[in-house]
């Protein structure tokens, strides 16, 4: 099964808790995606908490497939975005995109952001 595995996801694997442990599962048995604005968020996170950003990256390219935006996201994109924002209105623009990324990808999402728990097309932490 394919598995986009959002930022929340990421940060469970590499802080080692129990949910780290379940995300750990999903990337040993499963496709894993990552959306590139995920790596843009955990450059964020790293930088505050004092990770190593670079170590971060290199097993998340090693581990998964960087999912990045071509002209069929693009296209997609805005109407999945106007048609969302309809049902959910506090849906942010990063979730947006890694729920574009599942969409065009068959993939369900690994997350413990509730907007994407909303839609049906995510795996919860």
């Amino acid at each position: 099964m394919k598995i986009i595995f959002d930022t929340f996801a990421w940060i469970e694997y590499f802080e080692g808790g129990k949910k780290g442990l379940e995300v750990k599962n999903y990337l040993e048995n499963n496709e894993v995606l990552t959306p590139l604005i995920v790596l843009l968020e955990l450059s964020y996170k790293a930088d505050k908490e004092g990770w190593n950003c670079k170590e971060l990256l290199d097993f998340i390219k090693h581990n998964s497939q960087i999912a990045g935006i071509n002209e069929e996201f693009v296209l997609e994109f805005g109407k999945l975005y106007n048609k969302t924002k309809k049902k959910i209105k506090s849906m942010g623009f990063a979730d947006m995109i890694i729920l574009n990324t599942a969409i065009l990808n068959d993939a369900k999402v690994l997350t413990g952001d509730p907007h994407l728990s909303r839609l049906g097309t995510s795996i919860m932490l």
